[in-house]
């Protein structure tokens, strides 16, 4: 199993949610367990709501972030949502994560969230997982133009 561990968010990716398709948006989906401790408490769920290319996005935006020309790096799903936003924090080493988790895809006010401070060496931890993630589950299918 792949995780991705962002303090205390834990994404472990499953597999692909379609494991025959070759077309481009159905073959993408990644099925996660997502298991967090929020400041309204334990949240856990399992389903298809990430896809490749998001981790992918992540991950040029985090490069951005931890070069000094970025100013945020978004990991943002469909519902149920996983929402995840580091940003530039009080200095070069220091960032902030909001987390925001919508488990529900009934109750979109059903939210938990978190807010904490990661050091560089996590975020670049963040990054070497989800190189790790995109080798295990590439893109597949082709894109439409």
């Amino acid at each position: 199993m792949n995780e991705f561990v962002m303090g205390p968010l834990t994404l472990s990716v499953i597999g692909y949610a379609d494991e025959e398709s070759k077309d481009f948006y159905k073959a993408n989906w990644l099925v996660l367990d997502v298991k967090c401790t929020t400041d309204q408490g334990d949240v856990k769920f399992s389903a298809p709501c990430l896809m490749t290319t998001d981790i992918f996005e992540f991950m040029d935006e985090t490069a951005e972030l931890l070069s000094g020309e970025g100013r945020h790096a978004y990991l943002v799903s469909l519902e149920p949502q996983v929402d995840v936003c580091l940003a530039r924090g009080d200095g070069p080493d220091m960032f902030s994560m909001d987390v925001e988790l919508t488990p529900d895809v009934n109750d979109d006010e059903d939210i938990y969230g978190l807010s904490i401070e990661v050091t560089r060496a996590q975020v670049e931890q963040m990054a070497a997982q989800a190189t790790q993630i995109i080798e295990a589950f590439p893109v597949r299918g082709i894109q439409a133009s």
